[in-house]
């Protein structure tokens, strides 16, 4: 996407651009660039021209557009918004046009969905150059995350970036966003913590499980009740269930009597016979491992089956929940 940006910024352009995914942060970067290219000419009232597919848009109002030169030496540049709106025919009409167009002319069409199956996307998809706006995933998400602190002169551990992530998800806009408040919090130090992450950074919607119960368990874990008490507030108040509260508790606490009891028995081999994925967790229940007797640990499970009767019986779910967090911490 970096290179695509600066090649719309300070390369020749070509006469055809189709911008097409569901990130809208990227796409609006795109377009963006596109707007500074026409801008770099001086005469961004004639060479810049913005439209928006719809009822309105008439084939032969766009086609005008193309055909029309630019004002001076600059491209003359026309940004066409949600071109999935447009039709077969129209679209058809498009692609017979571009042949057409001054070579200083270049139409930057915009798709938050693309259907290759429709002959002219294919045909248009020949003649001009495809980028694709697909947030990044995995390990190229927290790579993504890593480069945007460096270019702010900032840090985050990989760790660190991904639990990040499990609370704000992978919408690059909403992590822009979080990132920013990051980065004004931490104006005097160079390095953003895992503390720094959990003091600012919100949740995001639909991230409550993989990243409010993260936290939730990982402040249960540190016998840490205010932070606690405090995820579980949010997380009840964003309409989480306790009844799915309650089973990753449990995990976890299964998590630490198998930190403390596993010996010299690699975490990989204890981390299977729980069906766990990965080690990551088991891993990370080892540094808080020492915070729990076993007793107490077989006494929060016990405790957990309690309160699962309770909730299942009616019972206010913020106490039940919130005497629960209490006693397991004590």
């Amino acid at each position: 996407m970096f290179k695509a940006k600066q090649a719309i910024l300070n390369e020749p352009l070509q006469r055809l651009y189709l911008v097409y995914g569901e990130d809208q942060y990227l796409q609006n970067e795109l377009f963006r660039a596109f707007q500074q290219r026409a801008e770099q000419s001086g005469m961004p009232e004639w060479n810049w021209i913005m439209l928006t597919a719809g009822e309105e848009l008439q084939p032969a109002e766009l086609t005008q557009e193309l055909l029309t030169p630019p004002w001076g030496a600059g491209p003359r540049i026309i940004a066409l918004r949600d071109a999935h709106a447009l039709n077969k025919d129209f679209l058809t009409a498009v692609a017979g046009q571009i042949e057409n167009m001054p070579d200083t002319n270049c139409l930057a069409m915009f798709f938050a969905r693309l259907d290759r199956s429709l002959k002219p996307v294919q045909q248009l998809l020949k003649i001009g150059v495809g980028i694709p706006c697909e947030s990044p995933k995995g390990e190229r998400l927290v790579r993504w995350v890593q480069d945007y602190l460096s270019l702010r002169q900032k840090k985050m551990a990989p760790l660190v970036v991904q639990q990040f992530l499990n609370k704000v998800g992978t919408d690059l806009q909403l992590i822009i966003n979080e990132l920013e408040k990051l980065i004004a919090l931490t104006a005097e130090q160079s390095a953003i913590t895992e503390d720094d992450v959990a003091a600012v950074t919100s949740l995001a919607p639909g991230q409550l499980e993989l990243g409010g119960i993260f936290d939730l368990v990982k402040a249960i874990s540190a016998k840490d009740v205010k932070q606690a008490l405090a995820i579980l507030t949010q997380l009840l108040d964003a309409k989480e269930p306790p009844l799915r509260i309650l089973p990753v508790i449990e995990r976890q606490l299964y998590l630490l009597i198998a930190a403390k009891t596993k010996g010299g028995v690699s975490t990989k081999i204890v981390a299977e016979a729980l069906n766990e994925k990965s080690d990551f967790a088991l891993r990370q229940a080892e540094k808080y491992a020492n915070n729990f007797t076993l007793k107490q640990l077989y006494a929060g499970l016990s405790q957990i089956l309690t309160a699962d009767g309770e909730l299942k019986s009616g019972a206010d779910p913020g106490q039940i929940m919130e005497q629960l967090i209490i006693n397991i911490c004590a």
